[in-house]
């Protein structure tokens, strides 16, 4: 049943709800294959079984949480959490696509220039040899580089998380971060209905496909059982999330402290990626820069060659 529904149509569902859309009418206008859905429906299966009944973050989440909260709470919990997991990704990839495409097209013409254009002006321009060979090593360092960069966000926002890996990378502030707004996203609705925190915790430990969080629960509710206060024992996580979640139960209002905590965050790491964005570009233009400069002086070196004649 993994194919018959996407996110898409579940929004469709669940909009179509909120204007009293009579149940068998919402799924022939939502799903593509609203039969298969109705004949399960007709066998005795349960709906939120049929619906939740996908792989991947979005139906993980919204499996854990419609039988705590209602469908389209869970939908919208689920939606918010992708959105967090993936979007800071595919943002910054639209925002640094010109600036790739012009690196590599620099990258590309450098070379060019090396192998094809320089061994036909060699003579004329042999003290350019050096500076060509520097520029070629720095651009294939720069390109390595750009290569882990993106092959690391990508496992971060896009592949299955591996432990082995991720535990290199949990002391930095952005995976700290990451980690926690998805926790605090997930976190905001179970306090809204009044559970405690360990029920939470132990709510949040079933998601198994999310292995991040999973890992990140299960260290939190081992200390928990060990008799360490929460804040000792979400010590890994980010500690503005500690911050906000010690407000939220001096205050009582705990759902209104992670949404904040959720907002500053957000802008934060939108911050971040902007500074990277724009070191990018940098980047990219000084590497047209080298490439006008090394393309101006293969070209003019006969010229130059006959002025001093």
């Amino acid at each position: 049943m993994t194919s018959w529904i996407c996110k898409d149509e579940m929004d469709m569902f669940v909009l179509l709800g909120d204007h009293g859309t009579p149940i068998k009418k919402r799924i022939e206008l939502s799903f593509k294959n609203h039969k298969k859905i109705l004949e399960a429906l007709e066998q005795g299966k349960n709906l939120n079984e049929i619906l939740c009944d996908g792989s991947g973050p979005y139906f993980s989440i919204l499996r854990l949480l419609s039988d705590i909260v209602s469908l389209k709470k869970a939908h919208q919990i689920a939606i918010e959490y992708c959105d967090r997991s993936q979007n800071y990704f595919y943002h910054f990839l639209k925002k640094t696509a010109y600036s790739v495409f012009v690196f590599l097209f620099s990258y590309a013409m450098i070379y060019f220039f090396s192998k094809t254009i320089y061994p036909q002006m060699s003579a004329y321009a042999n003290d350019l040899r050096f500076i060509l060979f520097c520029l070629q090593r720095v651009m294939d360092l720069l390109m390595i580089s750009l290569i882990l960069f993106y092959g690391f966000l990508a496992y971060l926002f896009c592949f299955p998380s591996q432990m082995k890996i991720d535990r290199c990378f949990l002391s930095f502030s952005f995976m700290k971060k990451l980690m926690s707004i998805q926790l605090a996203t997930i976190l905001k609705p179970l306090f809204e209905i009044s559970l405690s925190t360990k029920e939470c915790f132990s709510i949040i430990k079933h998601i198994q496909q999310q292995k991040r969080l999973h890992w990140c629960v299960q260290k939190i509710l081992k200390k928990l059982n060990q008799g360490y206060d929460l804040k000792e024992a979400m010590n890994h996580c980010d500690e503005d999330l500690l911050v906000f979640i010690e407000l939220g139960m001096e205050s009582m209002k705990m759902e209104q402290m992670l949404s904040l905590y959720q907002k500053r965050t957000h802008k934060q790491m939108e911050a971040t990626l902007k500074k990277i964005v724009r070191s990018v570009q940098m980047l990219s233009y000084a590497c047209v820069g080298a490439l006008v400069f090394v393309a101006y002086q293969i070209l003019l070196s006969p010229l130059n060659v006959l002025y001093t004649i």
